[in-house]
């Protein structure tokens, strides 16, 4: 755990040394497993029954006041069913976070990336969009809250996948409880827990609804 901590707190402290005393930095990092089963398909639809991902998910911000250039990086792996192996992946290089104070943050990010399955789910270049609000309440609850909508290349049968969507591909959305705590390290406000909650997917005309579990960690400068 102290090596992990160590690791955010590095990603929050991100500021050129020389005028460090300039900026604030702030960054989580969440370790977790989800799956999702369809509910209800379009007619026609090529969606698998499930998908279940497993993997690491970093985001970081900087900035001289209460907002920031944010960024971050996603990666999964895990399997549909019927069985293949599938990946999402993908790096977060442009977007704006907010500091809500020491202990949570908003943030809207852009970036570029990778998703499919073997047999099941076409290999897409995607261009995700992620909206994310981490929201304490109190000393030992956090909600963490995010929407993603990605546009799709090179995979025709899973565009316009998001029939709810005016535009975009494909849609995703996470509601999750954090239990834990939090704690000044060396002047540097920090939090850890476990949390569960709830995932919503819609691709490729179907609708997908299913659980999550996992373990984050976040940092903040000063």
């Amino acid at each position: 755990m102290r090596a992990t901590t160590s690791l955010v707190l590095i990603g929050a402290a991100i500021a050129a040394p020389a005028r460090a005393d300039r900026y604030r930095g702030a960054a989580s990092l969440e370790y977790e497993a989800g799956y999702v089963h369809a509910y209800e398909r379009d007619e026609g639809s090529g969606s698998p029954d499930g998908l279940g991902l497993a993997g690491a998910r970093l985001r970081g911000q900087i900035g001289s006041g209460a907002f920031g250039y944010r960024v971050g990086a996603d990666l999964r792996a895990g399997s549909t069913a019927p069985g293949g192996f599938a990946y999402d992946v993908g790096l977060y290089l442009a977007g704006i976070g907010a500091r809500l104070g020491d202990w949570s943050r908003f943030g809207v990010t852009a970036g570029v990336g990778a998703s499919g399955a073997t047999g099941t789910i076409d290999d897409a270049v995607q261009l995700p969009v992620e909206a994310m609000l981490e929201l304490a309440l109190g000393e030992r609850l956090r909600v963490l809250g995010r929407g993603r909508i990605a546009w799709l290349g090179f995979a025709d049968a899973r565009q316009g996948g998001a029939g709810t969507l005016p535009w975009g591909d494909e849609l995703e959305a996470q509601l999750a409880i954090r239990l834990g705590h939090r704690w000044t390290d060396h002047g540097y406000p920090v939090g850890n827990g476990y949390y569960v909650g709830v995932n919503f997917r819609e691709a490729e005309g179907a609708r997908m609804i299913g659980a999550v579990i996992g373990h984050s960690l976040d940092a903040a400068t000063r």
